[in-house]
Order: structure tokens, then sequence, then C-alpha cells
């Protein structure tokens, strides 16, 4: 219930509708929207202002972010954990959003919008190599 969660994922998309808007509703947490589509300063923008805890963003936005020229303004060490989700990441991305990003429990999952919506997830505390080889374990009541 303490976590504050940006949320830059599209609404559409069940990453944001239900991971992020139904995740929060259920857990009573804090929802932050950055913008009505994704913008990586906006983004780094509403973790700062907002003092974020997590973030939720495929590999593509997290590169985006890191590579943003002002990211260094932005005080980012409110961020504890997130979800990144989509695609694979590599894991040089993966180490840079766990050290400058200060994303030390950010979690892979995988999942389809019909299974609404993840079936695996990665743990906080995997190693780094897990988190990037694979996508984590079959969550409960699935196979």
């Amino acid at each position: 219930a303490a976590d504050r969660l940006v949320i830059p994922v599209p609404l559409y998309h069940c990453f944001g509708m239900v991971m992020g808007n139904l995740g929060c509703v259920t857990h009573g947490s804090t929802m932050i929207y950055p913008n009505d589509a994704f913008d990586p300063a906006l983004t780094l923008q509403a973790v700062a202002e907002e003092k974020a805890t997590a973030l939720y963003g495929v590999p593509t936005m997290f590169i985006a972010m890191l590579d943003q020229p002002q990211r260094q303004t932005f005080d980012l060490s409110s961020l504890r954990t997130g979800i990144m989700a989509g695609a694979t990441c590599p894991i040089e991305v993966m180490r840079r959003v766990i050290n400058e990003m200060h994303m030390s429990e950010v979690q892979i999952a995988y999942g389809m919008t019909e299974t609404s919506p993840v079936s695996l997830q990665t743990g906080p505390a995997d190693e780094l190599e897990l988190r990037v080889t694979t996508v984590g374990r079959t969550q409960p009541q699935l196979e």
C-alpha cells in the first residue's frame, strides 16, 4: 500500500490497465501517470517529483530513460522495484536499470492479455543472470 507506481505504459494494453491500474487498486497503491503517451523526460520527472518506488515499462522505454540527456538531473533514489516486460532485456540494460535507476528489485514478467496478463515472472531476489535469461517461474494456479 505504501508503493507509488509510475505507469507510462499504455492503458489500452493489459500491462497498463491490469498490471498497473488494477494492481494498484487491489493493493491501495498510488498510481502516477506521467503523460498521455510515453515520454522519457516526463516519466523521469514524475518519478523524481512524486518520489515513486516502482516503475513499469518495456526494455526500449527503460533504454530511452537511461539515455535521456537530462537523466542525471532527476533524483531517482526513491525507486526500488518495477516490472520490465514485452521483450527480452539485454544484461547490460538490466545492470544499468539496477545501478543507475536504483531498481534493485526490478523483475521480468511474461504473459498474454488472454491470461490477464502475467503467466511467468522472476522474483525480486533472483540473480541478474536469471532475470535476463528466463521469464521466471510459472505463477500460482497456472501450468
